[in-house]
């Protein structure tokens, strides 16, 4: 799959015309990748740590899923507990409606079998809905390397429950666009691969790994302490700091929250009330005076123009490098 090509641009107020940022990206794409296709598939097999193979799934029709058709480091700056690895809550059903039980709660560590990872998490109790877990950092490589490239099963850490989730088809290209990727959030995921996602991680972990709704989402920037243009510059990457490239997470410094990267880095997915999928927060290629609470972009399958291959896949967006996930899961 060719991941080269120009970024489609949901409508969300930005003060640049479309076809400015479209020529800008696409430039910026060909040198990015000119190195990365010239890559055989195992020089990529090193990079990423692991052999590449064979996976079903391919035909599936991408598009984003609705809600019904869904079944990393220890925060040493704020200084509190963190209860053991998948260690369960302790919060009862009738705990789950009361925000004031939910902000007693820790921090939580979730150990995922048969990877390197784990995912600390910091409980949030909005306003309105039940209180949930969110992951202090997007989502990196080195969690999805472990999906895709069944790094689990290599290392004996599978089920056949996590075995029989489809996982998305190897790149054969750099998927992470030579921007890093230990470290670095997952990029160019398509929802379709999102949802396998989340169900391996669900099945892996004992917990129910799921991408945040939009008023989740909301809440958390909302929240988050960072309202105007020059805090956001402080704690995340925009265009005018990130010299056209994403950056390790963790890199700035955590919000009210706890959280890293919830405005910039990459635009984060989150399922809008109709079940379908949105990104909010700003990335890197966006000037940080268009990012703020309107900032939200619908997901459109023109993110995927530029891939070559008949049919299109499923699984990544030949056109998208901005937009990744952060983790959340329920108590």
């Amino acid at each position: 799959m060719d991941l080269e090509g120009s970024v489609g641009f949901g409508q969300h107020g930005s003060s640049r015309e479309a076809s400015t940022r479209s020529a800008l990206l696409r430039a910026r794409s060909i040198v990015t990748m000119a190195a990365a296709t010239t890559l055989s598939a195992s020089a990529i097999s090193m990079l990423v740590g692991c052999e590449t193979g064979t996976t079903a799934g391919d035909a599936d029709v991408m598009e984003a899923p609705r809600d019904e058709d869904r079944d990393e480091d220890r925060d040493e700056d704020r200084g509190e507990d963190v209860e053991p690895a998948n260690a369960t809550s302790g919060m009862a059903s009738a705990a789950a409606s009361d925000p004031v039980k939910a902000v007693a709660l820790k921090p939580i560590e979730v150990v995922v079998p048969g990877t390197s990872v784990t995912l600390v998490m910091r409980p949030i109790a909005p306003d309105v809905g039940d209180p949930f877990y969110v992951a202090t950092t997007e989502a990196t490589w080195d969690l999805y390397d472990a999906f895709i490239f069944n790094l689990d099963t290599d290392a004996g850490e599978s089920t056949e429950a996590s075995d029989a989730v489809t996982r998305p088809s190897k790149p054969y290209v750099l998927a992470d666009r030579g921007y890093g990727h230990a470290g670095y959030g997952l990029l160019s995921a398509s929802p379709a691969a999102v949802e396998r996602f989340v169900e391996w991680l669900s099945i892996k972990t004992g917990r129910k790994i799921r991408v945040p709704t939009e008023a989740e989402m909301r809440h958390l920037l909302e929240t988050s302490g960072i309202d105007d243009a020059e805090a956001r510059i402080a704690s995340g990457w925009f265009e005018e700091n990130a010299e056209y490239s994403t950056h390790a997470v963790g890199s700035k410094p955590v919000d009210a929250n706890g959280l890293h990267d919830i405005w910039g880095n990459l635009s984060e997915y989150a399922i809008a009330p109709d079940g379908t999928w949105v990104v909010m927060g700003g990335s890197f290629i966006d000037p940080v005076a268009d990012v703020g609470l309107d900032y939200r972009i619908p997901f459109t399958t023109d993110w995927n123009a530029d891939d070559p291959q008949i049919p299109k896949s499923p699984w990544w967006l030949a056109s998208n490098d901005w937009v990744g996930v952060r983790l959340v899961c329920d108590p």
